[in-house]
């Protein structure tokens, strides 16, 4: 009887092994969830994807800038670095944001625009289907209308969902003098 080499008795295992595997799953296609942030601007929830937030704040003490527009609150020291501060309830409605425990800012970095939200409540992690997007228009959300892109709802509310992107692409608010 002759002993087989360390290497004969790997080539059997081997030949074995894939005898009798059973191969592998078939990869089926995986969709993501949508996972959004949940806030308001004037009472109106709405969702931002998470992807465009960088972080969440409590409301910073700003430096006010003079010759900006009403809506700037001026700008912040977040670790070390300058951003402005920008209220959404003034840009949307003309009308400052009332400055409660609830308030947050969103950070935002878009198309090269560094800036902070103030919004009047975040809510957290929202996650969605993709497939429950729907491309409806809320009504009486005013001048937040030009920056929604459709609706996600839930047991609990209907989600505006909010574009960053289309905010960051927009003149009036690109321009602050």
């Amino acid at each position: 009887m002759s002993i087989a080499s360390p290497y004969e008795l790997l080539k059997q295992l081997d030949v074995r092994c894939r005898k009798n595997s059973s191969g592998l799953p078939v990869a089926s296609r995986i969709v993501d969830d949508w996972i959004g942030i949940g806030f308001a601007i004037n009472g109106i929830p709405l969702l931002v994807k998470m992807d465009d937030v960088s972080e969440i704040l409590p409301v910073p003490e700003t430096i006010r800038v003079p010759g900006v527009t009403l809506w700037v609150m001026g700008l912040a020291n977040i670790r070390g670095n300058l951003m402005p501060i920008l209220d959404m309830n003034g840009y949307l409605y003309a009308k400052p944001s009332s400055i409660r425990k609830e308030s947050r800012i969103l950070v935002i970095n878009k198309q090269g625009v560094i800036a902070g939200l103030l919004v009047d409540e975040v809510y957290g992690l929202r996650r969605f289907k993709p497939e429950e997007h729907r491309q409806e228009e809320s009504e009486d959300t005013g001048s937040l209308g030009d920056y929604l892109g459709g609706i996600f709802i839930d047991q609990v509310r209907r989600w505006n969902v909010f574009s960053v992107e289309k905010l960051t692409r927009t003149e009036q608010f690109l321009r602050v003098v």
